[in-house]
């Protein structure tokens, strides 16, 4: 069985972060590691979680397994499970149906939450990740509500703050864990087998986490209605 560091192997780890720190400087160093190893934990089983979810597992199932709750199960495990970051879940195997465009939305999105110095990406990250590419379905999709995307994008990129320091793995938000949950909701009912960034457009608005696009008159059954139609008039000229 692999063993975990030992004593000497996280000494060294302290050790090499600052060779010249003081006795009590260390002490600091070492709260530093112990909080690294406790992320990495976190992760761990967020990680299992997620594949324990992919397979079918409910919460409910989680929480028989260890004996207590659903409610239980999600209180001990659901911060960890918002722990992942894109890698982890493209590890997982989350994103395999994701288009090479919704994929780079999503990486596109971890940029912007690392530039802003913020610690996990949020709804809006993600949005702005839709944005940035103006030739996507889910940017017609806005266009023809009449809205101007360029426009929106620069609002957007106006509202968001700046944070106390981006860390160093970038994890992926509550809220935008809930909106890509939605995506795949929004998904299955157009019955689609791809995951494109139309489908995280109505996962957003269907989430309701983000206020940004209707306070821009933009909302889900409008944007249902454009994307259909977009995707109605593509299978047409494919047809022609």
């Amino acid at each position: 069985m692999p063993e975990l560091p030992d004593l000497t192997a996280l000494l060294s780890i302290v050790e090499e972060r600052d060779p010249d720190a003081d006795p009590l400087s260390r002490l600091t160093v070492a709260e530093g590691v112990l909080s690294d190893l406790q992320g990495i934990g976190d992760r761990l089983l967020g990680y299992l979680v997620e594949l324990a979810r992919a397979e079918g597992c409910s919460w409910s199932d989680i929480g028989d397994h260890l004996g207590i709750s659903r409610q239980a199960a999600q209180q001990r495990y659901g911060r960890r499970w918002s722990s992942l970051t894109v890698a982890d879940l493209a590890q997982s195997g989350a994103f395999d149906r994701y288009t090479a465009r919704a994929k780079q939305t999503l990486e596109r999105a971890e940029a912007h939450a690392r530039r802003l110095e913020q610690p996990a990406i949020g709804v809006d990250h993600l949005l702005l990740g839709i944005l940035d590419d103006p030739d996507t379905l889910a940017v017609h999709a806005i266009a023809a509500q009449g809205a101007d995307p360029s426009a929106l994008r620069a609002d957007l990129d106006r509202s968001l703050t700046t944070g106390p320091g981006a860390a160093a793995t970038i994890r992926i938000g509550p809220e935008t864990r809930r909106a890509l949950q939605a995506t795949l909701a929004e998904t299955a009912e157009l019955r689609h087998n791809y995951v494109g960034t139309e489908h995280m457009l109505l996962g957003l608005l269907r989430d309701r986490s983000s206020t940004f696009l209707r306070d821009h008159g933009i909302d889900l059954e409008p944007t249902r209605a454009a994307v259909r139609a977009a995707l109605e008039a593509f299978l047409r000229s494919r047809e022609s």
